[in-house]
């Protein structure tokens, strides 16, 4: 374990998910009508417990909530980015739930980002008195912020060139839960065959990306649309005055 954090930036997408889901259940009326039912006290105290087990665990000096915002920078780099997740119903108190991570814990949530994102800028900002950062999250996308995460069992410090690394091998594989494909036919064993040294230059990697692509007939800009939606922005990728976004770039 780490020395004492400054800070704990936590994932209240997962943190609001997680307890509005926990929350529901189903009620029954009688003659064959059911509804789903749900407590957002209940909800609320879930959300409580979870950030105070946090801060017992680590004892931050400070804690932060990222949250995703409506509209996604993703989208105009690839229109279909998560189009698959608009069939599917989202938990009755979700949007109560973050409007009390807003109110009560301060949220950040930036205009056209994901929570994911917003955790990625604070972590690798540039920090002075050798401030101490952990993210906390489950979700895989973080593992390519360098620095120390938090996976729910055990805190991980990542280094540059390993997080670099898991962001070519998502843009090889793609992630089906947030609707991109990566290249075809490459899963996570070939695309750990692909790119089998973490420690290559971030510019052999990306050839060898295109070559994969390159095979399955798609072009260099397939591959960067890919890479552009999968990669995980940090500090220095985004604008705050304007909201704009540096896409990736080899």
């Amino acid at each position: 374990m780490i020395e004492r954090p400054t800070t704990l930036v936590i994932d209240g997408d997962i943190l609001a998910y997680k307890a509005a889901t926990n929350s529901e259940y189903d009620a029954h009326w009688g003659d064959g009508l059911w509804t789903v039912q749900a407590d957002e006290n209940q909800g609320k105290y879930l959300i409580l417990s979870e950030i105070e087990d946090l801060k017992e665990k680590f004892n931050p000096k400070k804690v932060i909530v990222a949250l995703t915002d409506k509209d996604n920078f993703r989208k105009d780099v690839l229109p279909t980015y998560k189009d698959n997740r608009k069939q599917k119903r989202k938990p009755v108190i979700l949007k109560a739930l973050r409007k009390y991570l807003i109110d009560e814990w301060n949220a950040i949530v930036l205009p056209n980002l994901e929570a994911d994102d917003v955790m990625g800028i604070i972590a690798t900002k540039p920090r002075k008195n050798n401030e101490k950062i952990i993210i906390c999250s489950i979700d895989k996308d973080l593992r390519q912020i360098p620095g120390n995460l938090y996976n729910g069992e055990t805190v991980v410090k990542r280094t540059p060139k390993e997080c670099d690394w898991w962001h070519l091998i998502q843009t090889l594989t793609g992630d089906a839960t947030d609707g991109y494909s990566g290249c075809p036919t490459v899963g996570k064993v070939t695309a750990q065959k692909i790119l089998n040294d973490k420690k290559m230059p971030v510019g052999k990697m990306w050839e060898l990306v295109v070559k994969a692509y390159a095979k399955q007939g798609l072009m260099e800009h397939d591959a960067f649309q890919q890479a552009r939606v999968a990669r995980i922005l940090r500090y220095g990728d985004y604008n705050k005055k304007t909201g704009k976004v540096k896409l990736w770039q080899i």
